[in-house]
C-alpha cells in the first residue's frame, strides 16, 4: 500500500487496467475449460448456464477497473464524487442481466428438448419470472435512492385501478392468455376450429393468438375471445369416424338383410377399424327413391390421408357386396304409371 501512495493516480489506473486485462484473460481461459468440460456431459443445461454468465462476468471485471479508477481520481475531480454514488448500483444491473440471460437460456434448453412438456407454459413462466425479477429490482433501486416503496405501491394501486378501466380489453386479453396456459385447451401446432375460424395455432402471445388458416392466411384472435366461445381441437382426436348413408333400389328390398349383414361382417374383420368403438350397420330409412342403410364406425388412424384411403377401400367393398347380390345403388328416379 505504501508503494501505491507514491504513485500518481493515472499510474495506479494503469496498474488496475493491467490487472483487469489479466483477470479478463484468465476468466476467458477458465470459461473455455468449463465449456469444454460441460460439452462432454450428457446434460446440456450446464452449457447454457455457462454461456449465460460468461458475458456478465467479463463486464463485471471491467466495471471493477472503471469503478476503482474513478475512486482514485475523485479527489482531484470533484464532479466524479457524484458519479461514484450513482455507479455503485451498476453491479446489480450486471447481475440482473446475467440472471435474465440464465432464465432465457434455460427456457431455450427446455424448448430444445424433445421431452413431453408444454412449450407454451415454459415461455409464459419464463416471461413472468423475468417480469417479477425486473419489478423487484426496480423497487429495490427506488428504495436505494430514497423513494418510499409504500408510496409507490399506493400510487401504483390507484394507478392500477385507473389503468384497469382504461385498458380493460387489453387486461382481459392478458388474463385470457394466462388461462390458456393454465387450462391448455390447445397448444402451438394444434388444429382448432369454431364457427368463426379454423386453422393451425402458430403462436399464443400475451394479448392475442395467431392462427394460420388452411388457405394459409394468418388470423389474429384476442385471447379473451376463447373464454366466450366453444373451441374444438380436432388434432387431439383419438379416432376418425366413418358415417355414411348408402341407398339401394326399392326392387332390391329382399337383398337388404344379407347386404347389411355382410357389410357389418366386413367391417368387424377389417384390421383398420377400431373394434373397441361403436360399430353399427342398419337399414333405417325409406327414402323417396332408395332404401337407405347407415354405416357407422371408427378408424384406428387419425391421419387424414390414411383415413381417406381406408374409407375409399371400405366404400368400394360395400359396392362389391351390393353387386354380388344382384342389387344396385339407387339414384334419384321417377316412375310414371299410365292408366288406360
Amino acid at each position: 500500500m505504501e508503494f501505491l501512495q507514491h504513485l500518481k493516480p493515472y499510474e495506479i489506473a494503469g496498474i488496475l487496467f493491467a490487472i483487469a486485462f489479466i483477470a479478463h484473460f484468465a476468466l476467458k481461459l477458465l470459461l473455455k475449460k468449463l465449456t469444454l468440460h460441460a460439452s462432454k456431459t450428457k446434460n446440456q443445461l450446464d452449457d447454457y448456464l455457462i454461456k449465460s454468465i460468461s458475458a456478465p462476468l467479463k463486464v463485471l471485471v471491467w466495471f471493477g477497473w472503471i469503478y476503482f479508477s474513478i475512486n482514485i481520481f475523485k479527489e482531484d475531480i470533484t464532479s466524479l464524487k457524484k458519479v461514484v454514488g450513482y455507479i455503485d448500483i451498476t453491479p446489480i444491473f450486471i447481475i440482473t442481466w446475467g440472471v435474465l440471460r440464465a432464465i432465457s437460456n434455460t427456457e431455450a434448453y427446455l424448448l430444445s428438448r424433445n421431452a413431453n412438456i408444454n412449450k407454451d407454459s415454459i415461455r409464459m413462466i419464463s416471461r413472468l419470472v423475468k417480469l417479477l425479477l425486473i419489478v423487484s429490482i426496480a423497487l429495490g433501486i427506488a428504495q436505494h435512492f430514497g423513494f418510499s416503496i409504500s408510496s409507490l405501491l399506493t400510487f401504483g394501486g390507484v394507478g392500477g385501478v385507473v389503468m384497469g378501466f382504461a385498458a380493460k380489453d387489453m387486461l382481459s386479453n392478458v388474463f385470457g392468455g394466462l388461462l390458456l396456459q393454465m387450462d391448455r385447451p390447445f397448444s402451438v401446432g394444434d388444429w382448432i376450429r369454431s364457427k368463426e375460424f379454423e386453422g393451425t395455432v402458430e403462436k399464443i402471445g400475451w394479448r392475442m393468438t395467431r392462427i394460420r388458416t388452411f388457405s394459409k392466411n394468418p388470423v389474429y384472435i384476442p385471447n379473451s375471445i376463447f373464454a366466450s366461445i366453444p373451441i374444438e381441437t380436432p388434432s387431439r382426436m383419438t379416432n376418425r369416424r366413418i358415417n355414411e348413408v348408402i341407398g339401394i333400389r326399392y326392387n332390391d328390398i329382399a337383398q337388404m338383410p344379407i347386404i347389411v349383414t355382410e357389410v357389418e361382417t366386413m367391417l368387424r374383420a377389417h384390421k383398420e377399424i377400431d373394434q373397441s368403438q361403436p360399430l353399427r350397420v342398419f337399414f333405417n330409412y325409406f327414402n323417396a327413391s332408395s332404401l337407405d342403410f347407415n354405416i357407422y364406425a371408427f378408424t384406428k388412424t387419425v391421419n387424414k390421408n390414411e383415413y381417406q384411403q381406408i374409407k375409399q377401400k371400405i366404400l368400394l367393398s360395400v359396392a362389391d357386396i351390393i353387386a354380388e347380390h344382384g342389387a344396385e345403388i339407387a339414384y334419384p328416379t321417377q316412375t310414371l304409371h299410365i292408366q288406360k
